[in-house]
């Protein structure tokens, strides 16, 4: 099976550039040895000089050349295929169990205990090159933050949502935390690794219990102290101190001398924190020499078959007839050459497929480039999804008629406008996988967003027809009030004719009704105003719904993206709604609390 074409080394192409100047000093070697053929006979020149016939002379250049361009391929690491091979670390676990009691919000040590904690953290975290890293943190219990990983970031991105206000307990129960970190050790077949414990303070502390779960898990505990002898009140989050039940304000300071008793039962070293990186330095110093093991981690990577050997194999059978003639030490010299080392990137297509430059390019934040790059369609859609071609990535996830392809379609449509194709979408990956929670609620929120659209869209078409009739009944009223003007105005000059026929010298009287019937249409001007008037209002307040209902639509829209994008706002509030659904279950589980303890 091809996977496609992959060099593993592939600055050493460079030798390569050896190969012209080798020919080259061949045949200018062959010209210094001087041409016998002017001196001898041709005919003679076979017998008497065996070696050199031009064919012969030919195959001392380019044989050499051949193989030594075959050597330099070799060690470049040619590849056809991929493997999957187990990621392997080693094991050496750290499990950081981390004092989040309310004492730690003391500002003793500035600018808080629980923030140079924080602080401290991300320094350990910078300093572990390698090895497994977990993390607990305790109040009145103890809960896991992040099972043993080697990915640092995880526990790093989550610092700043650790505070004592997300535990669901009052209290400082290290000994729970203590267990929970043995645990995880063991869980993760890690046995042997390391507990760090940073607290200010260890109040009712159970040695019993903390000594058989190291001794369960086999690993070795030591203590980092946070806080000083003069204490600091711990602050409210309304503002204020906190206070006992007597009305003082409490004030918590490290007790050293109960933390020094606690490591030496359990062999622990301690170090109080400091400024630098020394305490943590000390208290993870492990030795190097000692076999720590290794720790599976339970998935599977892909790496590149070296398979220059078919290459070292073939240079070896052109070598054989050398060994009768003395050549192979010279093509040994000529395979040991050390070539200069220079960036080859322009190169990348010898070496790298459009898969893996697509993804290259993905990492490093070059969603456009990558999707130019992508074979597959699935990776090029997620790039286009990325680079926000929405539109390109719907046909790139529709050549994919899989669960996730078509899931993927319907969330690209959706960004894209189309609520309904992205219904249809979603229906069809349900249909393929139908216990996908992600194709269901995607589909239920896009589905809720159409139907507010469809019912905005008949307001709206309600809104224009009454608007359209309301401008009509104006217009009617106003014709009406015209017409009846006109009629009156003929009435009354027929009554002005008839009077007209007996009494002419009353004519300047009967006229009086006709010069009211001329000044009707005057009277009629302001009620035609304020029809338009009316109509123009009337057209504004539409206007201006509709302009309400676009926001109302951006904001939807807004909120569909992030919804599809899963970005988490508040990873606090999800660290504490699972602490407090833990505690609740250890809670029906028989589980009682120290509840006189309260920082």
């Amino acid at each position: 099976m091809v996977d496609g074409f992959h060099l593993l080394r592939p600055e050493l192409l460079w030798g390569l550039l050896i190969c012209p100047l080798l020919a080259v000093a061949l045949w200018h070697r062959r010209t210094r040895q001087g041409d016998w053929s002017r001196a001898i006979d041709p005919e003679l020149l076979p017998y008497l000089m065996p070696d050199h016939s031009g064919k012969t002379r030919q195959t001392t250049i380019w044989m050499p050349t051949l193989l030594l361009s075959l050597i330099v391929l070799a060690a470049a690491g040619p590849s056809l295929r991929q493997v999957e091979l187990p990621v392997i670390k080693r094991a050496d676990a750290l499990v950081l169990v981390l004092d989040l009691s309310a004492s730690m919000l003391a500002a003793d040590v500035q600018p808080s205990r629980i923030q140079r904690a924080r602080q401290k953290i991300l320094d350990l975290l910078d300093l572990r090159a390698e090895g497994m890293t977990g993390l607990v943190v305790f109040a009145g219990d103890a809960h896991v933050v992040t099972p043993l990983t080697d990915d640092t970031r995880t526990i790093a991105n989550l610092m700043p949502a650790l505070s004592p206000n997300i535990m669901p307990l009052p209290g400082a129960n290290a000994t729970s935390g203590i267990e929970a970190a043995a645990n995880l050790l063991i869980t993760a077949g890690a046995q042997g690794g390391q507990i760090l414990l940073m607290t200010d303070g260890l109040p009712r502390f159970d040695t019993v219990r903390a000594k058989d779960a190291l001794e369960r898990s086999g690993a070795a505990l030591a203590v980092l102290a946070i806080g000083t002898k003069a204490g600091a009140p711990i602050p409210l989050p309304n503002g204020g101190f906190l206070k006992d039940d007597a009305g003082e304000i409490v004030i918590p300071t490290l007790d050293r001398q109960a933390i020094d008793q606690v490591a030496s039962a359990l062999s622990a070293p301690v170090e109080r924190i400091s400024l630098d990186e020394r305490d943590i330095e000390s208290l993870t110093r492990r030795n190097v020499l000692a076999a720590q093991g290794e720790l599976d981690l339970a998935r599977q990577t892909d790496a590149w078959l070296d398979q220059g050997f078919w290459l070292a194999a073939l240079v070896a059978l052109l070598l054989l007839p050398a060994f009768r003639k003395g050549a192979l030490v010279s093509v040994l010299l000529l395979s040991i050459m050390q070539p200069e080392t220079a960036e080859a990137a322009e190169w990348e297509d010898l070496w790298l497929t459009p898969d893996q430059q697509g993804a290259q390019r993905l990492a490093d934040g070059d969603s456009s480039g990558a999707a130019e790059r992508f074979d597959q369609t699935s990776w090029r859609g997620m790039a286009e999804f990325e680079a926000g071609a929405y539109d390109r990535a719907a046909n790139s996830f529709a050549s994919e008629p899989s669960a996730d392809g078509l899931f993927n379609q319907g969330n690209a449509l959706a960004m894209q406008g189309d609520l309904q194709g992205a219904i249809n979408a979603y229906e069809k990956s349900l249909s393929l996988q139908p216990s996908a929670e992600d194709a269901i609620a995607n589909r239920d929120f896009v589905q809720s967003l159409l139907d507010q659209q469809e019912d905005q869209d008949q307001e709206q078409q309600e809104g224009e027809e009454q608007s359209q009739q309301d401008e009509e009944s104006a217009q009617n009223d106003a014709s009406d009030s015209d017409s009846g003007g006109d009629g009156e105005s003929s009435d009354q000059q027929n009554d002005s004719q008839q009077a007209g026929d007996g009494q002419e010298d009353d004519a300047s009287d009967q006229g009086e009704p006709q010069s009211d019937s001329e000044q009707q249409p005057g009277d009629q001007a302001p009620n035609t105003a304020d029809a338009d008037q009316q109509a123009a209002d009337q057209l504004e307040a539409a206007t201006q719904e509709q302009m309400a209902k676009f926001d109302e639509a951006l904001e939807e829209q807004q909120a569909l993206e992030q919804w599809l994008r899963r970005v988490p706002d508040d990873p606090g509030g999800l660290l504490r709604r699972k602490f407090r659904y833990q505690t609740m279950q250890r809670l029906r589980e028989g589980d009682t609390p120290d509840e006189s303890i309260r920082w």
